[in-house]
């Protein structure tokens, strides 16, 4: 008991297990309300369970057996249903499935598959409680991640802690650990092998973890291929100039069998070594892709600084983490930057239904950064900024899990969490709101002004984090004090 005690009297043996443990623990106090309010499975949930169904009961990814027996019934509720039920209102009794473009006989799913392989098992044993926990489990790995990478660039431990799980508990990263998503789980592999990439040292095992991290994501969706090119790129590097080739090899490997393996598969499935981009409404023109990616940080329902204003204070601090840690801060935009293009330019850059920001839940753990560099200034204003603009996402998150269906909006423009804040307080929040969705498209010039309102913000932001100490420093060693 005393060696146990001794282990943890270490502050950051104890945050390492605090932060993944808290977070753990509010994600399970969660479950019941999301599982009686979310039911059924919606979105592209029932898709990954229902490839995982055929991989463990049939051994095939042909799905059409699936389909036609209705194995969807058994995550469905009864008909009629219940007097009771709390779940969705309304849903197709006959789930439609989402086929792959390929002209293989059968039926295949067109998502990744990664997912399906995670929750395979958990699903069978457990049904969507177990499937559910796979991604929970990742959401509190990811809060551990988030809180090495804050001690990384120096931070005190209560201060990456704090990020870390400030960061798991909010939009847009909670509401996707509580569902069948491979968002999260992309995030959590994403951010450990960024982290071991840019690491001086690594052990063996610490390298193979990080090759099959980077050789899995595309697995989970292929949105994430040109991000681990990069990264294989980097690894690659990294493995031509180490001392011992052997150390680093497995993880070269593990990356390799990743991508060869995927390949395969997509000259298996499409008859061509890419995904059919028709399986994802494909892409838009260069107009869309600057309507895309305005919308993906300021759209009236699912833009991420709408539901999660931290992220801007986040992207503003980013010379801070530039000045700590420059390698880092250069392999973080290689890896990212190809993944935003990416989705910006998706049609559907919004995920359809789901939370917020969807696409952008695999990168926003990186903002724990700049954030914990900032924070280790250790001044007290630009601690409390930092947890009133916070603050904001909690509440937003707090009204959403008081009631999971608010997370879902239809296309219409209209935020169902701000307009909780109108109705509450009299505010008129929504109506200033602006949609860059095509179905509920807000006017032009309404977009050109809430685009140049927010690079505005950014601007007056991120003169008060650079300037304004800087007129403190003057002020106190001015001769006339």
């Amino acid at each position: 008991m005393r060696a146990f005690a001794d282990f943890f009297r270490h502050p950051d043996r104890r945050w390492l297990l605090a932060a993944p443990s808290l977070v753990a623990l509010y994600y399970l106090s969660l479950v019941p309300v999301m599982s009686d309010r979310l039911d059924p499975l919606t979105g592209d949930e029932p898709f990954y369970v229902m490839t995982a169904i055929s991989l463990v009961r049939d051994g095939d990814l042909d799905e059409a057996n699936n389909y036609a027996q209705r194995d969807f019934d058994e995550f469905y509720p009864a008909s009629p249903l219940p007097e009771d039920w709390n779940g969705w209102p309304a849903f197709p009794r006959t789930l439609p499935p989402h086929p792959a473009t390929t002209d293989l006989p059968g039926l295949h799913t067109k998502h990744g598959i990664g997912l399906s392989l995670l929750i395979a098992v958990p699903y069978e044993l457990a049904g969507r409680l177990g499937a559910v926990l796979v991604i929970l489990g990742c959401g509190a790995l990811l809060a551990g991640q988030m809180y090495l990478l804050g001690r990384s660039i120096g931070a005190l431990p209560d201060i990456a802690g704090a990020v870390a799980v400030g960061l798991a508990v909010v939009m847009p990263i909670a509401p996707y650990a509580l569902l069948i998503f491979p968002e999260v789980p992309a995030a959590l592999l994403l951010l450990y092998a960024i982290r071991r990439l840019a690491a001086p040292h690594n052990a063996n095992w610490q390298w193979a973890l990080a090759g099959a991290s980077i050789g899995f994501l595309p697995w989970l969706h292929q949105r994430f291929a040109p991000t681990a090119a990069v990264l294989s790129a980097f690894l690659l590097y990294r493995t031509i100039r180490s001392r011992s080739f052997r150390t680093t090899a497995s993880g070269l490997g593990l990356t390799a069998l990743g991508g060869v393996s995927l390949l395969a598969y997509n000259l298996w499935l499409y008859r061509s070594p890419l995904q059919d981009t028709s399986d994802h409404a494909g892409f838009s023109s260069a107009g869309g892709i600057l309507n895309g990616t305005f919308g993906l940080v300021i759209d009236a329902q699912w833009g991420l600084l709408i539901v999660a204003p931290i992220y801007l204070l986040a992207l503003a601090a980013l010379p801070y983490w530039l000045r700590v840690n420059r390698s880092l801060v250069l392999l973080v935009a290689a890896a990212v930057l190809p993944y935003l293009a990416v989705v910006a330019a998706y049609r559907v850059w919004w995920g359809e239904w789901g939370p917020a920001a969807r696409y952008l839940v695999p990168i926003v753990p990186l903002a724990a950064g700049p954030l914990c560099a900032w924070l280790a200034r250790r001044r007290f204003a630009t601690r409390l900024a930092i947890a009133l603009v916070w603050s904001v996402g909690l509440l937003l998150t707090t009204i959403g899990f008081a009631d999971p269906q608010r997370f879902y909006h239809q296309p219409n423009g209209i935020n169902r969490l701000t307009a909780v804040v109108d109705e509450r307080l009299g505010t008129r929040i929504t109506d200033y709101l602006i949609a860059f969705q095509p179905y509920a498209l807000s006017p032009r010039n309404e977009r050109v002004s809430a685009s140049l309102l927010l690079l505005a913000i950014f601007g007056a932001v991120v003169l008060l984090i650079y300037l304004w100490p800087a007129i403190r420093s003057i002020r106190s060693t001015s001769p006339d004090r």
